[in-house]
């Protein structure tokens, strides 16, 4: 079987994954409360934001990192929230497992942190 082939059945099996079944669950809750969903979208803006200070060495704006670490703590102080953010960093853990084993088989020294 070629490689094309395997990844199709691999992302069926990460699919059907207890990570991803949660994960579509979560999501699908908080998807059905605009508010909620709202605020995941401004705290993912922002996430990704504070990434690319830290990744670029720059210093984020004081008024955006008060903002991040509010909406981080109203998220995940609200349980349905947090149990979609952490079912989401559990089904990206697993994919980033995956993205590594493919790396190091394809000897492209593909590394992630933690």
């Amino acid at each position: 079987m070629n490689p094309i082939e395997r990844a199709k059945l691999l992302a069926q099996d990460i699919r059907e994954s207890d990570e991803y079944t949660l994960y579509a669950q979560q999501k699908e809750e908080v998807d059905s409360d605009a508010g909620i969903k709202s605020l995941l979208k401004e705290y993912e803006r922002l996430q990704m934001r504070m990434q690319f200070y830290a990744a670029s060495g720059q210093q984020a704006d004081a008024d955006e990192t008060q903002r991040f670490s509010g909406l981080t703590a109203l998220l995940y102080n609200d349980p349905r929230t947090s149990a979609y953010l952490l079912a989401k960093l559990r089904l990206q853990k697993l994919t980033a497992d995956v993205l590594q084993i493919i790396g190091e088989a394809a000897d492209i020294g593909t590394e992630f942190p933690g």
